[in-house]
């Protein structure tokens, strides 16, 4: 007898077994527990990365702070040293009127008209002193 299409070939092809669904539930269970347990520690592990993130972004503001604050005192104290100049400059602007002024007075009270005696001046020096009388030589008997 030869088997026709309809019929099943009872002996030559293996029957199913019942604990091969069984096994694949198994197996695709496992696979989602697995699947699960992945997400769980890659959510875990992008939430600690986060933190160190935001740890590392609060030490980088900090140190920017502590920079800003000794590059501001920086200014600061230059502020101060230019403001110093300033003020000196200043001084000396006025100082320097004040010499010019009073060498224009010098130059005036100088002036033949103004010197006494009728002596010429000599350019920015004092007058000179009338000249020593020349020295005794004491007399030789003694």
């Amino acid at each position: 007898m030869t088997p026709t299409p309809e019929q099943p070939q009872a002996s030559t092809s293996p029957a199913p077994l019942a604990w091969v669904p069984w096994l694949q539930a198994g197996v695709t269970a496992m696979l989602v527990v697995l699947f699960l347990v992945i997400v769980g520690k890659a959510r875990q592990q992008s939430a600690t990365i986060r933190q160190l993130q935001e740890r590392v972004e609060g030490l980088e503001n900090s140190r920017t702070l502590e920079r800003s604050t000794g590059l501001e005192q920086q200014v600061r104290s230059a502020v101060e040293r230019l403001q110093a100049v300033e003020r000196n400059s200043a001084r000396i602007d006025i100082l320097s009127r004040e010499t010019a002024s009073l060498r224009a007075e010098l130059a005036r009270l100088r002036s033949p008209s103004g010197t006494p005696n009728g002596v010429p001046p000599r350019g920015d020096q004092p007058p000179l002193l009338p000249p020593l009388p020349p020295l005794k030589t004491p007399p030789p008997g003694n």
